[in-house]
């Protein structure tokens, strides 16, 4: 049996050059999610990506960085999971040295 989404979240945003951009995905209490960034632009690379979670959407953890699958091309994406991590918001924290064009999408249960 397929579960039931506990959230289902789609966004679009445009980084400005060397300007990180959050995006506060609402995962809904979700214990596993997932989020994928892809990166649309067309030639600049998201080259940095920061990620922390909050219990109620209003105290952050401090932010990891994430370092694989960074820089993310243009055309590629790349996905972050929680297991067993509930959540009401994960935020997202994306920079794009010479700027692009980003879809992020994100499910869990």
């Amino acid at each position: 049996m397929t579960p039931a989404f506990a959230c289902k979240y789609t966004t679009t945003l445009t980084l400005a050059a060397g300007t990180p951009q959050s995006v506060d995905v609402p995962v809904n209490g979700a214990q596993n999610w997932v989020i994928v960034v892809k990166n649309t632009g067309g030639a600049n690379a998201i080259t940095a990506m920061t990620v922390a979670s909050s219990p109620l959407g209003s105290l952050f953890e401090t932010a990891t960085s994430v370092t694989s699958g960074i820089p993310i091309a243009a055309g590629d994406a790349l996905a972050i999971r929680g297991a067993n991590e509930p959540a009401t918001t994960v935020r997202a924290t994306l920079t794009s040295t010479s700027g692009t064009t980003v879809s992020v999408e994100a499910g869990g249960w």
